[in-house]
Order: structure tokens, then sequence, then C-alpha cells
């Protein structure tokens, strides 16, 4: 008998900060480089280079594996350890139901449960608008066990109040997945995150809260502001508040998620008295807001400090000997480090991504063998057919 794999990291241990950077290059596939960039080391390379399908982004950080995707039904997702450079694919999700056109978004988000030790792909299809009587949600969940009779997807869907925000990565903490929804949207419109939907990764129960803050101060044709991490085992919004029109006005809040009752029923809807969210931290910052470009957030526990990525500027607050603020409007210090970043060259993307334990949990003994993909025995037989059509 073989070794026993080894077990995924502790969710009580805590994250580090992963960045993830893209190189892609006409004629060459896509690959990925990874660096670990949190303290007390100094930031440093990881020895592998992983190959990328063309499309595919990184859609969300699970402990020590990676879960790339791309936006399409037809694309199966694979799962990634950048200590070992392993990957595996898992078999592509059953086409949607329900939707007979129009513009429809796929999010895949790979989850583990500490209460049963299981990981698992979701993957949600969704329209980018709402309606009057809300929106459905068709929802895939495969169960990551590597047994031959694994892989295997199940389908349902359940209704929303509002659909989902696609350019936010889902965010695992502490066994829940969670991800923003917009405010109800037609044609044409953009509107930023009114809500949050929370799945539970064990029972796949879903709710969903609202936002500490409203959607309506924001113009409806800005690109989200809020990004999301985990602060001390908990769920933590960064929300980039701007003045009215004024994009050099900002502050940038930080609210932590403190408590939540199980939810009553299996799809609960928006509310908010079953929740408490404290506002941590707050800076003010100096420059302008760049539209449709990358952020991110993440909290370095070795330095106890706030890190907000903003396009090309790292902004960074220390939290150690701070009080949480006394209410969102009060004042708030200026951002104690404010650094340029380098230009990014034109063949390459990056960005730096909150949740991540390193382990050496291979996801090989996750996805199922390869002869048990979706669609491989039906290829096999079209083979055969062939080759004995053209003897």
């Amino acid at each position: 008998m073989g070794e026993p794999a080894p077990a995924p990291p502790p969710e009580s241990a805590p994250p580090e900060a992963l960045l993830v950077r893209f190189t892609r290059e006409p004629g060459r596939p896509d690959e990925a480089t990874f660096f670990r960039v949190s303290s007390p080391s100094k930031p440093a390379a990881m020895p592998h280079r992983v190959t990328i399908p063309s499309g595919y982004s990184l859609s969300n950080v699970c402990n020590g594996l990676l879960c790339f995707a791309r936006d399409s039904a037809e694309a199966p997702a694979f799962i990634c350890n950048p200590i070992t450079g392993e990957t595996a694919r898992v078999p592509k999700a059953p086409p949607p139901m329900g939707f007979t056109g129009g513009t429809i978004y796929h999010i895949f988000a790979l989850g583990f449960s500490p209460s049963t030790t299981e990981h698992k792909l979701f993957r949600f299809t969704c329209s980018p608008f709402s309606s009057i009587h809300g929106k459905d949600i068709d929802l895939c969940v495969c169960t990551l066990d590597g047994a031959a009779g694994g892989g295997r997807w199940r389908q349902s869907s359940f209704r929303s109040q509002c659909p989902l925000l696609s350019t936010l990565l889902p965010v695992l903490v502490q066994g829940k997945l969670y991800l923003v929804t917009t405010g109800k949207t037609g044609p044409g419109e953009r509107r930023n995150p009114d809500g949050l939907l929370e799945v539970d990764v064990a029972t796949e129960a879903r709710r969903t809260h609202r936002l500490p803050f409203e959607a309506d101060q924001y113009h409806s044709a800005w690109d989200p502001l809020v990004n999301s991490c985990e602060m001390g085992g908990r769920l933590c919004l960064a929300v980039d508040i701007l003045s009215g029109t004024e994009t050099t006005a900002r502050k940038i809040q930080f609210w932590v998620l403190m408590s939540s009752s199980p939810p009553a029923h299996h799809d609960q809807q928006l509310e908010s008295d079953n929740l408490r969210w404290d506002l941590r931290y707050s800076f003010r910052v100096d420059g302008n807001y760049y539209f449709f470009q990358p952020r991110s957030v993440w909290f370095d526990d070795g330095e106890m400090t706030l890190c907000y990525r903003d396009y090309n500027v790292l902004f960074k607050h220390g939290t150690r000997g701070r009080s949480p603020e006394p209410s969102p409007d009060a004042d708030c210090p200026q951002c104690d480090r404010q650094i340029k970043l380098p230009q990014m060259p034109s063949n390459c993307q990056w960005n730096i991504f909150a949740g991540y334990r390193p382990s050496l949990l291979s996801p090989l003994t996750l996805a199922p063998p390869a002869s048990c993909w979706d669609g491989d025995e039906e290829r096999q037989k079209f083979e055969h057919a062939l080759l004995l059509a053209l003897e």
C-alpha cells in the first residue's frame, strides 16, 4: 500500500498571500508562475511553472490548492498545487438548466469542509441581469474524492433576488464559500455589490446576507468597489469609498463578519438581522481611481498589516496597537505606506490572492482517473467504429 495522501493544512493556520503571474504570448501556451509574498520570509518564487489552457484564469484559492476555470459550460475546471506543480482536470459539468439564450456567466469555486474533510467543486451559472421576480441560479456540485466512481456532478437550481457578481472571485473561509451579488440590474446597466451569498461546503445550504454598506451610494457605471479576504479566521470586506463623483477623495474601510445564525431553510434570502458586521479599520488614500483595473486585498498576519493593491499602487496599513473605528463616518488616518508598483509588461498579468495555506496535498488524489471523464467512453467507441470502417 502507498503512503496516505497529505492532509490539507489546518484552517487554524494563518493564511498567506500568493502572487500569481500569468504570461501570455502569441504562439506559446499560457503559463502561471507563483510567489509567496507573506512575512516573515522575503517574497520568493516557487520552483514550478504551470501551463494554463488558453482563456483560463484563477477562479479561487482553496487552502493549498488553486482552481483554474474558464467562463464556459463546455470547459472543465482544473486544480493545481503550486508547490508541487501537479495539476488535475475535473470532468466537465453538465449543461446548465433553464437558460435558452442571452448572456450567462459561469463561476467556479473549489471548497473544503473541515467537518467532513471533503473537497467539492461548485459551478454557479446565472444571467447578469435581474428581474422583478428574482433570478434563477443553476448550481452544479462535484465531490472530489479521487475514486473511479467519483467526479459525478449533482445539479439543482435556486432563486436569488440578485445576480452574482462575476468579476469578484469566490472566497473560502472556515468551510464556507462567499460570493458577492449585485443590486438589481437591467440590460446595459451596471450596479455595485448589494448582497453576499454564503454556501456551506458540507451541507450545500445557501443563504444571502446584506452587505454592511448601501450599494446605492455608488455610481452605477463604476466597477465593483469591494474585495474580500480572510482576517483572523473571519471574512473581511475591503470597501473603496468614493465621495460622490470625486475619484481622488477616497477611504478604504475593512468590515469583518462577526456572527451569523444557522439558516432557517436551504435557500434563505436577503436578511440583515442575522449578521453582525464590525468596522475594524479604515484609512484615507490619495491618488486617482482607475476604472476596470486589477485590485486585491490581504491581511499579513506576520506584520499585522492590511495590504490593498489598487492597480499600480500598494497600500500598507499597520493594525498593531490600533483600535477599531468608532463609526463609518468617523475621521480616519492617512494610510501608513503607499508604494508605487513597477509597470506591468504587455505580455503578462498578475495579482495577489489571499487565503493560501501551503500544503503537499496532490490534486491527483482528488480528481477521478482520466478514463472516468465524461465523454471518454463515447470517444473510444467512435474511434473503434471509425477504424473498423476504414479497414
